[in-house]
């Protein structure tokens, strides 16, 4: 018997400090998912890890073995002495799991609503649990699902289509000053988490133009340009921090994000580099906490400045209106649950009504042959002929019910059980269940290549 099943922690019920410890990095995916490969009770599993979760999809064949088993995996993932009380405290069961993946796809899960990274992290721990064998025929139908799910969100909703984070309000702002941005020349002045987000953004789209990326240490750059990062041809790396002023005034746009104490674009040094390239409009926006740029920039010709309280009223507004959203992006979750429960219920219907039929067919045939085995050579015909609609008859109105009554039940569990009593009283084979339903894929998919 399989039991879908969700472990873990995340930021509703787990701070940093114990999040982080648990968080498992890229590098180390494909080894953690051999492990849950080997635990006894665990038959598929994807993990899913980011600086707000770390959680363990899984089908188990026992609930309790296969959290107990799932337990022991989160606490070998750190080195630390307190297992006992760093210990997942986040766990869901059956259709409970699917609504919380679906709602996490979507973005509804996030500590900022509807932020649009969690899709590709989503991704990633799918197409790393296919690559590593984990994922079974239940988490890969569960997770293409949720994908599925979170697209709808964002292109049927408002949902991601509102920065509420200061990285995506910042370039929302700089929209409204220049228009499209993918064409232009941005330079980025630091490489931290909120500059980084910025630069991924801006690659994520197609176009002609430079993302020139400034920092103090070339080091962070070089990790940086490691990512899988799109359109990376888009990226320039090479300018050093002493050339941010030269980088400034080539550049349409200025993104300055870094954690110094003071300014490190000032109105002297800028205005010296505007004079050697033209004074060409350029915008900049200031996203550090402690600003790092001269407010006195802003009397510059064609210069605009802004700093993060300009970007305030953008996060308040846009939060609303994904606020707003809620409702209808969870009634796609919940379509989307109705999907899973349907293809659910198929993999029991179908592969179960199939088999009683074949059995009861085999018996009619059985009996077919001794009873016609009797009859003189010279009514054989017209006999068999009627013998062979009758039984047939008889057949189908034994099965119709059952069938009917399979296909009209909407409770999983409740269909689960209707199905096992069957497939016993029937005693029908309990691994052609698994057999009939490769058996249909198989069929299918030479359907789709003809």
């Amino acid at each position: 018997m399989s039991h879908l099943v969700v472990c873990g922690l995340n930021y509703h019920c787990s701070p940093i400090a114990i999040r982080e410890r648990f968080t498992i990095p890229q590098s180390c995916l494909k080894h953690a998912l051999d492990a849950l490969k080997r635990l006894p009770h665990v038959t598929e599993a994807i993990l899913l890890s980011t600086c707000n979760r770390t959680e363990v999809y899984a089908v188990v064949s026992d609930v309790q073995a296969g959290w107990r088993e799932i337990d022991l995996f989160f606490s070998s993932t750190q080195q630390i002495g307190d297992h006992e009380a760093l210990k997942p405290n986040f766990k869901l069961l059956r259709e409970d799991v699917a609504v919380h993946l679906f709602r996490v796809a979507a973005g509804l899960d996030s500590m900022v609503l509807g932020e649009a990274q969690i899709m590709a992290q989503v991704k990633e721990a799918h197409q790393a649990a296919l690559e590593a064998k984990t994922a079974g025929p239940i988490l890969d139908h569960l997770f293409m699902l949720a994908l599925n799910c979170g697209k709808r969100v964002r292109s049927e909703t408002e949902m991601g289509r509102r920065a509420v984070s200061v990285s995506s309000a910042a370039l929302e702002l700089a929209r409204t000053q220049l228009g499209a941005l993918n064409n232009l020349d941005v330079a980025i002045v630091g490489a931290g988490r909120m500059a980084q987000i910025c630069a991924k953004l801006l690659l994520s789209e197609e176009g002609d133009g430079t993302v020139s990326l400034v920092n103090r240490t070339p080091g962070r750059l070089t990790e940086f340009v490691k990512n899988n990062i799109p359109n990376l041809q888009r990226l320039n790396t090479d300018i050093s921090f002493e050339e941010r002023y030269l980088a400034a005034a080539k550049a349409d746009l200025v993104i300055v994000s870094t954690s110094a104490p003071q300014t490190i674009l000032n109105l002297e040094e800028l205005s010296k580099a505007r004079e050697l390239f033209g004074q060409k409009p350029t915008c900049i926006i200031d996203i550090s906490v402690p600003r790092n740029v001269d407010e006195r920039i802003q009397e510059l010709d064609d210069v605009s400045l802004f700093d993060s309280d300009a970007l305030k009223n953008i996060v308040t507004r846009n939060l609303e209106e994904r606020e707003a959203c809620i409702a209808g992006a969870e009634a796609i979750v919940f379509e989307g649950l109705d999907a899973f429960h349907g293809w659910q219920r198929s993999q029991l219907v179908g592969p179960t009504i199939a088999e009683l039929r074949e059995k009861i067919e085999s018996i009619r045939l059985e009996h077919m042959v001794k009873t016609t085995a009797h009859k003189s050579s010279s009514n054989s015909q017209g006999s068999s002929e009627e013998i062979e609609n009758i039984s047939r008859a008889i057949v189908n109105q034994i099965l119709h019910q059952p069938t009917v009554q399979l296909k009209a039940t909407t409770d999983y569990e409740i269909l689960r059980q209707q199905a096992e009593a069957l497939r016993t009283l029937f005693s029908l084979d309990p691994h052609s269940c698994a057999h009939a339903t490769r058996s249909q894929k198989r069929k299918r998919s030479h359907a789709g290549d003809s």
